[in-house]
């Protein structure tokens, strides 16, 4: 995979950057150069000649307030430093990685150009760099910011690198959620975990052990290797809107895609059976009797059998769920009626998910789930 870096290149680069003249940036619009990610939009050479990228996301150059630079040149990536005095800037750059990109890359040009970087100055909200010699000018932009956190990424695959591939499939049974407190919350198959994470520098990201659940997944479930793989990660990065990870030891890369997220609202979400962890199962055999509905307005809408009522809900981070004040009507239902069990469920709804389209509520006390279908 083309996304990978390699060992040789990671070890390198951390021991060049500590040997290398760190000179602090003296610019008075330092804040316009560093915290931000710089997307390449053209090379103009002087011979107007000019190299225009198909992709500019993957060519990037983001500069740290230690005097780093690090680098996406399309396949392969780099690092280094920088120094910037009075607008004269020199880009001394490390060890990169030696991937063949496809045809029609301008990694190597566009490496070359920030070696030749001489002065740099910003004209409205891009930023440029005027080459060596006068021989050309680099123009960048701002990227569009994409976080790690506030988004579902779903795992699309894990590429080891001794030729294993590993595919998620769903890829919806397979999600970490990374939450700006440092929590993050992981779904592996039919199990669900939580840990911690932090990223100490630019592209640097430290996941700690994994706790999750320990049901036993159908066979041919990957949910083992992917919070195996997620405690080994390394290094992030961002290409054409996915999510990579780098493993430690230069053993494989992970790839995400954000989901696209389903939504609470806007379905009757109809009950297919509760399931409690003592053993014990209800399962309706009439579920359009057995539903609710979540209002744009936070109020919920429901019907239990031959009883109908409403309340409303909340949610917060990490799918917490709470639905509260359900008032219904108090018929008698006929004999062997699930109501009270239903509206018992909802009374304890405590988290939420969706697996292969459907809704799963949590109850309080991993006492057990509501599972419900909008079909």
């Amino acid at each position: 995979m083309n996304a990978f870096r390699t060992a040789a290149f990671l070890t390198a680069s951390v021991a060049w950057m500590g040997t290398a003249c760190m000179v602090p940036v003296s610019l008075d619009d330092q804040d316009n150069l560093v915290g931000t990610v710089w997307e390449l939009q053209q090379i103009q050479m002087n011979d107007d000649t000019r190299f225009t990228p198909s992709s500019p996301q993957n060519y990037t150059v983001e500069f740290t307030e230690r005097g780093d630079v690090f680098v996406q040149a399309d396949c392969n990536r780099a690092a280094g430093a920088f120094n910037l005095v009075d607008g004269r800037i020199t880009i001394t750059l490390g060890p990169t990685t030696l991937a063949a990109c496809p045809e029609g890359s301008i990694d190597t040009r566009f490496l070359q150009s920030l070696r030749d970087a001489n002065m740099l100055f910003f004209q409205g909200d891009d930023m440029f760099i005027d080459l060596a010699y006068g021989s050309g000018t680099m123009q960048f932009s701002p990227a569009s910011t994409v976080s790690l956190t506030g988004r579902v990424w779903e795992l699309q695959d894990i590429q080891f690198n001794d030729g294993r591939l590993l595919v998620a499939e769903p890829t919806e049974n397979y999600t970490v959620e990374f939450m700006d407190d440092g929590s993050m919350a992981v779904r592996a198959d039919c199990n669900r975990g939580r840990g911690s994470f932090n990223v100490p520098e630019p592209g640097r990201l430290s996941v700690a052990p994994i706790a999750t659940t320990m049901a036993a997944c159908p066979e041919g479930s990957i949910g083992g290797d992917f919070t195996q793989a997620l405690s080994n990660a390394n290094l992030f990065f961002f290409q054409d809107g996915q999510l990579f990870i780098d493993l430690m030891f230069d053993s494989g890369t992970m790839r995400f895609q954000e989901a696209t997220a389903p939504s609470l609202v806007g379905s009757v979400w109809k009950l297919q059976q509760i399931q409690m962890n003592d053993g014990s199962q209800t399962v309706p055999s009439n579920p359009e009797n057995y539903t609710i509905e979540f209002m744009g307005d936070g109020s919920v809408v429901v019907q239990a059998d031959c009883n109908r009522g409403r309340g409303s809900f909340a949610t917060a981070a990490d799918n917490r769920l709470n639905i509260t004040g359900v008032a219904t009507t108090r018929m008698a239902c006929p004999a062997g009626s699930a109501d009270a069990d239903f509206l018992r469920g909802l009374d304890n709804a405590n988290s939420y998910f969706f697996r292969d389209g459907q809704l799963i509520v949590e109850l309080m006390y991993d006492s057990g789930s509501m599972i419900f279908s909008a079909d």
